[in-house]
């Protein structure tokens, strides 16, 4: 290397130096990606748009519609204060308070503990003006957690309209279950539905809340999914 010349060498580092980011712009930026997307579950519709030019067709999915819901502490609650937000939420009938199975509870904490970024929303109707306890009276799991996981108190008249036409807006996508719990894109749409009386059920909730949340990850790169759940898409057509 002695009679190699300044330019040559000063080439080579600089070769070495750039390899390892052009790896990764070329690994970021191009090719296809891999990944399980979840679901959209509800109505949707087919529309037109124009892109670079082209009328190319696109699909609308289902949205949870804003609403307002009162805190215990009788405060304002948005459903837009999730906007950008990952949540999971369930309805709970208050007059049998004391037969909601300690599964809700359980998938809820186990979501929370392992992906501290999402929240969690329970409708309460039926309210008989009774305290109600704290998440981290719940378990011990969910000391510090009482900030995103909220009760929001739902007034007997407009539950069912609720339930019916934001939640579970298709009979076969129900997995009728008055615990069931459903999860809530950062664009409000519905991607997935968990019984938490089945065991099963906790181990998928967290397994594709990451999947979710890869997506989200991958969204600026050019990329290609897997269709996670083969049946329900086939189903939908």
């Amino acid at each position: 290397m002695k009679n190699t010349s300044p330019i040559l060498k000063f080439s080579v580092i600089i070769g070495l130096l750039a390899l390892p980011t052009l790896i990764f712009y070329l690994f970021v930026f191009t090719g296809v990606h891999h990944v399980s997307r979840l679901p959209f579950f509800g109505p949707r519709k087919v529309i037109e748009k124009t892109e670079r030019g082209k009328l190319v067709k696109d699909t609308v999915y289902h949205e949870v519609a804003p609403y307002e819901a009162i805190l215990p502490d009788s405060s304002l609650f948005q459903i837009s204060s999730t906007n950008g937000i990952i949540y999971l939420t369930h309805f709970l009938d208050f007059s049998v308070l004391d037969q909601i199975p300690k599964e809700i509870t359980y998938m809820i904490s186990e979501a929370l503990v392992e992906h501290p970024d999402i929240q969690a929303i329970t409708h309460i109707y039926n309210y008989q003006g009774e305290p109600l306890p704290k998440p981290s009276e719940i378990t011990s799991k969910l000391t510090g957690k009482d900030n995103v996981w909220h009760y929001i108190l739902i007034h007997d008249s407009i539950i069912s309209f609720i339930q019916q036409q934001y939640f579970f807006t298709e009979e076969y996508e129900n997995p009728q279950d008055p615990f069931s719990l459903v999860m809530v894109d950062k664009e409000k749409r519905i991607r997935g539905y968990y019984n938490p009386i089945l065991a099963a059920d906790v181990k998928r909730l967290k397994q594709e809340i990451s999947y979710l949340k890869r997506e989200y990850e991958l969204n600026f790169k050019t990329h290609r999914y897997f269709k996670y759940n083969e049946k329900i898409e086939q189903k939908r057509k």
